[in-house]
């Protein structure tokens, strides 16, 4: 549509190139990553004061790593986010680091490269069938985790999630429980919540 434009920054974008476009913006689409984005582009006071026209600051991916909803919200700025477009990606990626971890592929590459390999019973690994995964945050990433580890491996899912009942966790194909006995039972724990003030540490 010609009355819309899109500009695109760039990390490397200098500021002089910046300011004009920052400070013409309606809407600021940014990541979800903090270390992807530098900081300066990150949506907090700072940059908010000197984007006078915009509206709503949305990211992709779940999290508000680089937003600041408290001053966007004090700014009149709407947040808004979208989450679950890379959550099989991620879920995929999760079951993949807990094979890794179990089988010592990464240990048994490099002692196959560097030539170390001696005693192929050091690398056996463990299998992961039946072993009990934590999950903490039951969302869009985290409930395909539960389906793929039930579904390939007849894993025990337990989960952490406070806001969700246990019932809701249920029909996500977990058993809800609190975060000391999640990580107290677990074998494997998959963090998939967003970083924020409730969640960090």
């Amino acid at each position: 549509r010609p009355e819309i434009r899109l500009d695109k920054l760039e990390n490397e974008t200098p500021d002089g190139d910046a300011q004009p476009i920052i400070a013409a913006a309606h809407a600021y689409q940014i990541g979800s990553a903090r270390d992807e984005l530098r900081p300066r582009f990150h949506a907090r006071r700072e940059l908010l004061a000197r984007m006078p026209n915009l509206l709503v600051v949305s990211t992709s991916g779940a999290g508000y790593d680089t937003v600041d909803v408290k001053d966007c919200t004090e700014a009149g700025v709407l947040v808004v986010n979208q989450t679950g477009g890379n959550a099989e990606a991620v879920a995929a990626h999760v079951v993949v680091m807990m094979l890794m971890l179990s089988k010592q592929i990464i240990q048994t590459n490099h002692a196959l490269r560097r030539g170390t390999m001696r005693d192929r019973a050091a690398f056996m690994g463990n299998d992961v069938q039946g072993r009990t995964i934590g999950i903490v945050g039951l969302g869009n990433v985290g409930r395909r985790v539960a389906e793929l580890c039930r579904g390939l491996f007849a894993m025990q899912v337990i989960a952490c999630d406070p806001y969700l009942d246990a019932d809701t966790i249920k029909a996500r194909g977990a058993v809800k429980v609190a975060l000391d006995e999640l990580l107290g039972r677990a074998d494997f724990v998959s963090i998939n919540c967003p970083l924020d003030e409730g969640t960090r540490g």
